[in-house]
């Protein structure tokens, strides 16, 4: 017999979309068969993946439609990727600041290597800062998520600042954790 369950978390996920949708965009007679398929899937694991054709034909003729998306969709939580993007415009704005403030950003920084070239351009600084900064973000969430108190660990969501709590190992005698 063929499998059709989902994970919990990769389906919350799924149904988050649809749910933001919902409350954000008129769906008239669609919105009861939307709930109702929600409703079977969150109830029926075993059966989910078969939901969730469902909920995808659905919007395949919607224009627009949260559920076409270019590329792979993330597999962390919803909270983590709201977190994360809360986290990454204000890292960008910081690196556009910090390049503006002088061009030695432009002429110094660069890739890792001794023959690596410069950055060159805000563009090309900031992207390549930011996406740095979010594979740390993700690689902490991931060791909270792991229990690995070997590494940094954030449990995906941020305080009353905007800010995310970073737990550091602790050095144990002569070094690292």
């Amino acid at each position: 017999m063929a499998d059709y369950t989902v994970e919990d978390s990769r389906w919350n996920n799924r149904v988050s979309l649809i749910e933001t949708y919902m409350n954000d965009n008129e769906c008239g007679d669609m919105e009861a068969v939307l709930k109702w398929n929600i409703s079977q899937g969150t109830n029926n694991p075993e059966q989910r993946r078969r939901y969730w054709d469902n909920l995808t034909n659905m919007f395949a003729c919607v224009d627009n439609s949260p559920l076409k998306q270019t590329g792979r969709a993330s597999t962390l939580p919803q909270v983590v990727q709201d977190s994360l993007a809360v986290l990454e415009a204000t890292y960008k704005a910081g690196h556009a600041a910090l390049y503006a403030s002088s061009p030695l950003f432009g002429k110094v920084e660069s890739k890792r290597g001794q023959t690596a070239q410069p950055y060159g351009s805000e563009d090309n600084y900031v992207s390549a800062m930011t996406s740095n900064f979010l594979d740390r973000m993700k690689a902490a969430y991931k060791a909270y998520e792991k229990g690995d108190t070997t590494h940094k660990q954030w449990d995906g969501t941020l305080d009353k600042d905007g800010l995310p709590e970073i737990v550091i190992p602790e050095e144990k005698d002569g070094g690292k954790a």
